[in-house]
């Protein structure tokens, strides 16, 4: 899952939503991230990896993976994070009561009431997370081909990313209907943890 499911299917605190995002920031068992962050925050993160691992032996995520062009199938677990997020923007009044332009505003408000939760490297790019609507940007082919461009230029392996929005264009219905095939499974998991 990529950034939107994983502060989606937090615990709906801060401490939760914040450390499930970190989970993508921070490297290190639990008991090496106590110090810098509070427990609950690591919960967030530990809960992050717990989910993460599930999504990966999915059925419906494994399906999913097999669609995508053989040039970038050793990424597939990536480039499917990126549209699951896509196909939750487009369902989100299945799966929540609040407007997802209000859930992603206040959780940008609660990464900003909580600076000394965040990592450097997720302290230096929130601004533009939400300046530049990130999470809500998933909502759109466009959005989600910027993402993957973005994605492809973090190092030069994963430059294939970068065309993989012709994933989601050329399969578009097979991926929704493994979307949900997964994410209710994936709810029911999260409220495991």
């Amino acid at each position: 899952m990529n950034y939107l499911a994983h502060v989606f299917l937090a615990h709906p605190t801060d401490a939760s939503r914040i450390g499930n995002l970190l989970g993508d920031f921070v490297r290190g068992t639990p008991d090496s991230l106590c110090g810098p962050y509070p427990d609950a925050v690591v919960d967030g993160i530990v809960m992050h990896r717990a989910l993460d691992r599930f999504t990966d032996t999915h059925p419906a995520f494994l399906e999913a993976r097999a669609l995508l062009a053989p040039e970038r199938r050793r990424f597939a677990g990536i480039i499917v994070d990126i549209f699951f997020d896509h196909f939750l923007t487009q369902h989100w009044s299945t799966f929540s009561d609040q407007a997802l332009p209000n859930f992603v505003s206040n959780f940008h408000d609660a990464l900003e009431r909580h600076p000394d939760w965040l990592s450097d490297d997720l302290r230096r790019i929130q601004p533009r997370m939400r300046k530049e609507s990130w999470l809500e940007s998933y909502g759109t082919i466009p959005g989600i081909d910027l993402t993957l461009r973005r994605v492809s230029t973090r190092s030069p392996r994963l430059t294939p990313i970068a065309d993989g929005v012709r994933d989601l264009t050329d399969h578009y219905h097979s991926l929704d209907r493994a979307f949900h095939a997964f994410f209710p499974d994936a709810q029911t998991h999260a409220a495991t943890l």
